[in-house]
Formats: structure tokens, C-alpha cells, sequence
């Protein structure tokens, strides 16, 4: 069986731009990667539902933005529009298709901004703007670093690693922010970074990006948050510079897998799907430096870590049952990776 495969990285060493590779599980190898657009960091990419759009952030000076490719009868990705306006690259994308809106989450300038999709044509629609500060270096202003309805059409979820805070808004019929529903704080030097929510939309977990935490929160019928308990994602004598990355959830709701930069590691929790506590099951090395992002395999047999300094990608064989981790190898190029995103087949 072959799966296929977006990468988005920075182009500051020797990447290129935006490029896909295909993973054979059969073989258990990867095809040569295969340059899509020699676009400036396409650090982060969102697909619409159809799989018929590819969304990317992208840096084109003197601005950054968003611009948006589609697929035509021969496979390949052709760009239809681009939306250049702000000083900073935004750092995570989110499109929500019942909306047609795009939401660009900015790190450097704590914006959320928010893009309306019509006609294969982008138009800015709404600027959110955060303000705020806590107790860590990194935290001397609003970094907004995710934004995410879940699929969902009323609630959008923005994490604001700057504040140590999540908001919580209500969306308009157009897409753009009607008004805000809850904020909630989470430890002081946490830095929520992102948000990945149970399949039984029971509970919601947060990644702290500077304590090395995951928060578990339990997602009332209104909406809204509530904070149940905090689990660490790395021991008391990991490196000094850990910080995590990535974090995401089984299909069948069992397992959570969260990345640290730094140590270096995958961390495996079981989550009880009762109470959605975690029981901490297994650290692997992520055999890579920096392992931005990470991915399930589409049948999720497999996981797939990208590393935004080593420049590759690591392989493990996954467990169904346990959920742990097996490492295969790590020779595949990725130069820059910091996003690695699933083409389902269609």
C-alpha cells in the first residue's frame, strides 16, 4: 500500500520549498522526495476536505501570508491565489471547510488571521489581535501559535503560548469571530502551544511548549473548558532545552503521542477514555534533532517523525494494540521538515 505525503519546512539552509514524498508500507521505504513550488517556508499546510486544495503558509518578501493550490486531472499541484499582507510568517494553518475559512495563527505578532476561500480565489476577512504576557522568557508578549475548530462549525480554539492562555471564540456564518466565549488560563510558563481533542469529544488535550506538559481538559457540551489534570511529558533530568512540538491522538482514541525538541523523544500515553487520564507507556527516540512534527501513518500502522534540523524523517512501526513504538530507520531526506501532513486516498 502507498500513502502520500505533504512536506512543509523552512527554506533557510537548503530547502527549497514545499515538496511530497510517498511511503510505501509494503516495502517500508520512501520514494525520492519531489519538489511541488520553490516557495519561501512553507511551514505549515492544510488540506480541505475533498483533498482537492493544498493551503500553505508562505513567506514572499517584504510579507508573508497564505496561498492555496489545487489539484488538477494529471495529480500535480497547480497555485491559484496567494494573500500577502502581514510583516511576520504566521506559524500554523487551519481551514474549515463548512466555513470556507482559513485561519492563520501568527507567533510573531499574536494575530489571528482569518481568510475567506471562494472561487479558488483568497480574501482577507478578519484580524484578531491578542494581548499578554507571563513569567518565561519567550513570554514577554502574545504568541499565538494555534487555532482549530475541530471540524466543528461553532467554537474556534486558539492557543496563546505568550499568555498562557486559551481562547475560546463563537464563529460567525462567514467564518470570521463573532465574539468571545471563554478564556481560560493554564499554569504560568506552561506555553500552550496546540490542542488535539478526543474522538469521542469528551476531552481536549494541550501541549505546553515550555514546561513539557500535556493538560487534560474536559470539553463541556457548551463548548467550553475545564482543566482536570496536568501530566509531564519528559523526566526531571531531560535536557535543559527541551520543549515540546507536537501532539496527536489515535483514531480509536487510545493512545497520545507528544514530541519534544531537544530531548529528542516521542512520548506514548494511554489514555483511559472513561476519565481521559493518562498513563505514561513508553519514550523512543525520535532518532532525529528537533522532531517539529510527527504524523500517524493513514492506516496508522506506522508513525513518521519530521526533523527540522537533522533533516529527515524517522520510521516506527506501531503497535494497534499497545500503541508503542518500534524504530525502523531514519535515512530518508527531508531538509528543514517542520510539518509532515497525510494525503488520504481517494
Amino acid at each position: 500500500m502507498k500513502e502520500n505525503y505533504f512536506l512543509g519546512g523552512y527554506t533557510r539552509r537548503i530547502n527549497q520549498g514545499l515538496s511530497s514524498i510517498t511511503f510505501n508500507s509494503q516495502a517500508e521505504t520512501f520514494t525520492e522526495r519531489e519538489l511541488i513550488d520553490n516557495i519561501q517556508n512553507p511551514t505549515y499546510l492544510a488540506l480541505s476536505k475533498d483533498n482537492h486544495y493544498l493551503f500553505t503558509i508562505e513567506k514572499e518578501e517584504p510579507f508573508s501570508g497564505v496561498a492555496v493550490y489545487k489539484k488538477n486531472n494529471n495529480d500535480t499541484w497547480i497555485k491559484k491565489d496567494y494573500f500577502y499582507h502581514t510583516q511576520a510568517a504566521g506559524c500554523h494553518l487551519f481551514y474549515l471547510d463548512s466555513k470556507k475559512a482559513l485561519y492563520l495563527s501568527n507567533y510573531h505578532e499574536g494575530t489571528i488571521e482569518i481568510y475567506k476561500f471562494n472561487d479558488d480565489e483568497i480574501k482577507h476577512l478578519q484580524t484578531i489581535t491578542h494581548e499578554g504576557s507571563s513569567v518565561h522568557p519567550n513570554q514577554t508578549q502574545s504568541r499565538i501559535h494555534f487555532a482549530s475548530a475541530f471540524n466543528q462549525d461553532e467554537f474556534l480554539y486558539v492557543c496563546d503560548l505568550g499568555s498562557d492562555k486559551v481562547y475560546v471564540y463563537s464563529l460567525a456564518e462567514n467564518g470570521s469571530i463573532a465574539h468571545l466565549e471563554q478564556t481560560i488560563s493554564v499554569p504560568a510558563g506552561t506555553g500552550p502551544r496546540h490542542l488535539e481533542i478526543h474522538p469521542n469529544q469528551k476531552f481536549v488535550y494541550i501541549i505546553g511548549e515550555l514546561n513539557n506538559t500535556t493538560i487534560l481538559c474536559h470539553l463541556k457540551k457548551n463548548g467550553h473548558l475545564e482543566i482536570i489534570d496536568s501530566y509531564s511529558n519528559i523526566s526531571p533530568d531531560s535536557h535543559p532545552k527541551a520543549s515540546g512540538a507536537a501532539i496527536k491522538i489515535s483514531n480509536d482514541g487510545n493512545f497520545l503521542y507528544v514530541s519534544t525538541r531537544y530531548q529528542d523523544q516521542i512520548t506514548l500515553f494511554r489514555v483511559d477514555q472513561t476519565s481521559g487520564k493518562l498513563t505514561h507507556l513508553q519514550d523512543i527516540s525520535s532518532y532525529g534533532k528537533v522532531p517539529r512534527d510527527f504524523c500517524l501513518s493513514l492506516d496508522e500502522h506506522y508513525l513518521i517523525a519530521a526533523h527540522q534540523d537533522s533533516d529527515n524523517l524517522s520510521l516506527f512501526k506501531r503497535d494497534s494494540k499497545s500503541g508503542k513504538l518500534s524504530f525502523i530507520n531514519k535515512d530518508t531526506y527531508a531538509p528543514e521538515c517542520v510539518c509532515i501532513l497525510g494525503i488520504p486516498n481517494t
